[in-house]
């Protein structure tokens, strides 16, 4: 209701629908695979490495902080702080992005979660009301050019109505462009097959163990017989063998039948089902993680440092630059675009141990990087008299004086 009323009093758009993109969504029933199994977005996030993968990373981009910063010529970089009465953009991006009271993690884990799974994500900042980020549901929302060759987004509301929504409104995010670069692709676009042949081998799995690894066989009966009573002999075979609870029982025949021949599959011989494993080294590599991170292999780093780093580099930024500089078009005005930014804190992510972390905050200390203290500030400890002077190496005195003591 809340979305209709925001929308209320949305144009009309003639939309040229043979120059508008076209989104490339899954639909409903999913993508066919040659597996012979629909993959879904909820089939997908039924394996276990494609739903520990995406909560990874999501989990971890939500964590990181998202600030404000404005810098002022090569003297003066500040944060942004919130601001409850503006409701400014750091207010939304780190206390609450919706009058809803979502946290700042919900929304940026939904966020990532509508990236991986649909290849795009629409953020809204509506102008009616208090200022606020709203998410759009990315299967029912779209970029659409009009006649004149104006970019609306086209959002269809569970009851069918569809209105439009002016481009300076949303933020669209997206990930696997197509060639249009209007529409993003997901994960599942491109790992339809990977997820089809992992569900498939599943399923064969489940029904070996549902039936208690009972074997598929022939009988041979003595005469002909009809469709009934051939479904009526299956029934009996089946009902006296399948199941766990009738593993291994001793299945009992008259002398109509004249041949019984089971066609065994023996575990040795179901090794196959191990080899579809496999596919979770290309799942993997669809959501670009390490083995490791998802319970896989081993760890082939002798610090955790590097090995997030190298996760954050390769990963988790193709997820944040864009993010930064999309905010930066769409949610600041053009005179301060030039000004202000908006950055994601990576070091929230860089797992070091105190050791490493006290050792790092050092070296800046004593190179003149960091004053004492913004390291303290890092570590949410209090600020102390004179803590604010820049040090150098050498003697270790403060950048452009002597080490001296305010009166």
């Amino acid at each position: 209701m809340i979305i209709r009323e925001l929308l209320s009093g949305a144009p009309k758009v003639k939309v040229d629908a043979q120059e508008s993109p076209r989104a490339d969504y899954a639909p409903s029933w999913g993508y066919s695979s040659e597996a012979g199994e629909r993959v879904t977005v909820a089939g997908s996030q039924s394996i276990a490495t494609a739903y520990r993968a995406k909560n990874i990373i999501s989990d971890d981009v939500a964590k990181m902080p998202f600030k404000v910063i404005q810098k002022f010529g090569r003297g003066t970089i500040r944060q942004v702080e919130p601001d409850p009465i503006t409701r400014n953009m750091a207010y939304l991006l780190q206390i609450s992005p919706n009058i809803w009271g979502w946290t700042p993690f919900i929304f940026k884990k939904a966020v990532i979660e509508w990236l991986l799974f649909y290849g795009n994500a629409y953020i809204w900042s509506p102008v009616i009301g208090p200022r606020q980020l709203l998410i759009l549901p990315a299967d029912r929302t779209a970029p659409v050019l009009d006649l004149e060759g104006n970019l609306w987004y086209q959002h269809t509301f569970a009851n069918g109505q569809t209105a439009y929504i002016a481009a300076v409104e949303i933020l669209h995010l997206l990930i696997n462009p197509d060639s249009t670069g209007f529409i993003g692709r997901s994960v599942i676009t491109f790992a339809r097959e990977t997820f089809g042949r992992y569900l498939a081998a599943r399923k064969t799995q489940s029904m070996m163990f549902s039936q208690g690894l009972m074997p598929a066989a022939y009988i041979q009966m003595n005469g002909d017989l009809d469709a009934d009573a051939r479904r009526k002999v299956r029934l009996a075979y089946e009902e006296a063998i399948s199941g766990t609870a009738n593993a291994y029982r001793l299945a009992v025949f008259d002398n109509k039948v004249t041949k019984f021949e089971p066609i065994n599959i023996q575990l040795k011989d179901a090794q196959f089902l191990e080899s579809i494993e496999a596919t979770d080294r290309d799942i993997c590599n669809f959501f670009g993680l390490a083995e490791h991170m998802l319970n896989r292999g081993k760890q082939a780093y002798n610090s955790n440092e590097q090995m997030y780093l190298e996760y954050l580099t390769g990963t988790l930024d193709a997820f944040l630059v864009p993010w930064e500089e999309a905010a930066r078009i769409r949610w600041l005005p053009a005179v301060e675009q030039t000004s202000t930014y908006f950055r994601f804190t990576r070091e929230a992510i860089l797992r070091m141990d105190s050791k490493a972390r006290a050792d790092a905050m050092a070296v800046r200390i004593q190179n003149g990087t960091m004053t004492p203290n913004e390291a303290r500030e890092k570590e949410d400890m209090a600020a102390y008299p004179n803590g604010d002077q820049y040090y150098m190496a050498g003697n270790i005195l403060p950048i452009g004086g002597t080490n001296e003591r305010n009166p």
